[in-house]
């Protein structure tokens, strides 16, 4: 079988030397590696998986993520956003969100706040195998698929990076995409805080009954949100969230039961569901790190901070760390100065520190409010979201802010 030009590329990166590498190829790592890799900085792009596999095109990724317009804007200005929606990018104009308890409700529209759109719904593999797509184009990038880090060690101005498969490169800068369980964080020695909020969420995709009117939807139960975001084919994303038992106990549903479930906790304003696929779920937790950066490493997305979903900011907060990382990198690159300098890594930090520690304490708060059972704060929670229904300037403000404009 002939070589492609990507397996040319392979055979003669053993022991390279690249100004940066980053393990982690998903939408937080490859979006820094195609930010730095077509301005000339020489990267290397290290992931356990193979994100470019196919996949059957009646399947579904069971991993969504609801993208701002600011999330959008940069991956217009890479020029991926065109491949993601020729391969599936759902908009959403509107959220409607109300509490199980009383009356509460909140219905935004985009419009309002004079967009077309709040966003886009978009599997996570779509959006993967766009940015790694540009990036096999990018003469400055090496991607180096189903590979596992094994171990680093900093020596001077060079980070020597090992792979299980004896794989050996070499970077000036290694950066951590590569999540909450980042190997990296632990070996770099990078303390980490959080707890587990003992819930998992729930996901899967139906088909709903009823049209779901470019709306994503969400109602707050008793033990955590249940989301339902519109999908291509005009199917539905679902983002359950509750206990860790009751959770696993729907998973264990028969499907028709299951949905009759689904049905009656989204009180039917989809009507009946029919389950496409699987279902899959994970534990949820709150979990960051003080610090970004250690000598010549340094941690984005979700290495440094874990939210809950119910939001679903997540992805987005990831995509502001990588797009601030490559912003600092490359000015210091402009400027002739050491793009792993302390004073550069740490910059980095101090722009982003602060939106990430609003950012997890909103949602935190936000769950923990609408997880409260005593009855003033049900009350006060279900006037506080009339009141702001009834506020233009209000809702309008939360609008933008959802847009992540």
């Amino acid at each position: 079988m002939p070589k492609t030009n990507l397996d040319t590329r392979a055979d003669k990166r053993a022991n390279k030397k690249y100004q940066v590498a980053i393990v982690g190829g998903g939408m937080v790592g490859a979006t820094v590696a195609c930010l730095l890799a077509e301005k000339g900085i020489s990267v290397a792009l290290i992931d356990a998986a193979d994100p470019t596999k196919q996949w059957k095109e009646s399947s579904y990724d069971l991993r969504v993520s609801a993208l701002t317009l600011a999330s959008i804007k940069t991956f217009q200005s890479l020029g991926v956003w065109s491949d993601m929606q020729a391969l599936g990018a759902q908009p959403f104009h509107k959220m409607f969100v109300w509490d199980h308890f009383g009356s509460g409700e909140l219905d935004i529209d985009s419009a309002d706040a004079g967009e077309m759109q709040m966003g886009f719904v978009v599997e996570n593999r779509v959006t993967v195998l766009a940015l790694w797509d540009k990036l096999k184009a990018l003469e400055s990038c090496d991607l180096y698929k189903e590979s596992l880090l094994e171990s680093f060690n900093v020596e001077g101005e060079v980070v020597d990076i090992q792979f299980t498969n004896k794989t050996q490169i070499k970077a000036e800068l290694l950066v951590a995409a590569d999540g909450s369980n980042s190997k990296i964080r632990q070996l770099s020695g990078v303390d980490d805080y959080g707890w587990d909020y003992q819930q998992k969420a729930l996901v899967a995709t139906v088909k709903p009954e009823l049209l779901d009117q470019n709306t994503a939807w969400q109602r707050f139960l008793p033990e955590g949100p249940l989301a339902l975001l519109p999908l291509r084919d005009g199917l539905i994303s679902i983002v359950w969230t509750a206990n860790t038992k009751t959770t696993e106990a729907r998973l264990k549903l028969p499907d028709e039961a299951f949905c009759n479930a689904l049905a009656e906790a989204s009180e039917q304003q989809l009507g009946s569901f029919e389950l496409i696929g699987g279902r899959g779920a994970f534990p949820l937790k709150m979990q960051f790190s003080t610090s970004y950066s250690q000598e010549r490493v340094v941690l984005i997305g979700d290495a440094i901070h874990t939210i809950h979903p119910l939001a679903g900011q997540g992805a987005n907060l990831g995509l502001k760390d990588a797009l601030n990382l490559a912003e600092v990198l490359l000015h210091a690159y402009g400027k002739g100065r050491d793009i792993s300098s302390q004073q550069v890594l740490r910059r980095y930090e101090r722009q982003r520190k602060a939106d990430n520690l609003m950012m997890m304490g909103v949602m935190d708060g936000i769950k923990r409010l609408f997880g409260a059972d005593e009855l003033a704060v049900q009350l006060a929670r279900s006037s506080g979201m009339g009141f702001i229904n009834r506020s233009t300037i209000v809702k309008n403000q939360i609008c933008k802010y959802a847009m992540g404009l």
